[in-house]
C-alpha cells in the first residue's frame, strides 16, 4: 500500500502547475545517492546530465563507492532513453571505469610501508591499487520541478569483484541556465 500511496503523491505533485514545468529536458548537475539493497555496498556521485533530444539523456560524472573490501574511484556515464518531461521514465546503460584499492598484508614485502623506520613489522599494511571497470543497465523515473529534480533508479552492476548486485539511488539536480 505505501509503494501505491507514493506514487500517487508524486503523479500529484507533477502535474502541480505552481511547482512543475512542462519544458524540453534541460542539462542538469545531479548529486546522487546510492546503495544496495542490505548496506554492503555505498557510494555517491555526481555528474552533468544533458539532453541532445528529447527523448534521451547522456550522463557523465565521477563516483566513488565502497564495499567492505574495496573503495573506488572513478569516473561514470551513462546514456539513457527517456519518456515524458516533468515525470520521465527511464531506461539506459553506463559503465564505471576507476581505480579499486584495498589493504593488503605488507609483513614480508621488504619495505617501509608505514614509514616508520622498520622494515617488515608484523600487522604492516599496504594501499595495493587495481584499475577496474563496472557495466550497468539502469531503469528509474525522473521528476523535475522548475527548482529541482529527483530521479529514483536502480541498477544491476557487473564488473571482475562483484557481479550482478542491485544498486538502488536517489538523485538531486538543479537546472543549468
Amino acid at each position: 500500500m505505501s509503494r501505491l500511496r507514493a506514487a500517487f503523491i508524486l503523479t500529484l505533485l507533477a502535474f502541480l502547475p505552481a511547482y512543475s514545468y512542462a519544458s524540453p529536458c534541460k542539462s542538469q548537475f545531479e548529486g546522487a545517492f546510492w546503495a544496495e539493497k542490505d548496506l554492503r555496498i555505498v557510494g555517491l556521485d555526481a555528474a552533468y546530465i544533458a539532453c541532445p533530444n528529447s527523448f534521451s539523456a547522456v550522463r557523465m560524472g565521477a563516483s566513488y563507492f565502497a564495499d567492505e573490501r574495496f573503495e573506488y574511484k572513478g569516473v561514470t556515464s551513462s546514456v539513457r532513453l527517456q519518456y515524458g518531461e516533468t515525470l520521465s521514465p527511464f531506461v539506459g546503460l553506463g559503465v564505471l571505469v576507476g581505480i579499486a584499492s584495498h589493504e593488503v598484508d605488507a609483513a614480508k614485502d621488504g619495505l617501509d610501508n608505514n614509514r616508520n623506520g622498520q622494515i617488515d613489522e608484523p600487522g604492516e599494511k599496504s594501499l595495493k591499487a587495481d584499475f577496474s571497470a563496472v557495466l550497468y543497465p539502469e531503469i528509474g523515473i525522473a521528476w523535475y520541478t522548475r527548482v529541482i529534480g529527483i530521479t529514483l533508479s536502480a541498477r544491476r552492476y557487473y564488473s571482475s569483484t562483484f557481479s550482478g548486485n542491485i544498486i538502488y539511488s536517489i538523485g538531486f539536480s538543479t537546472p543549468v541556465h
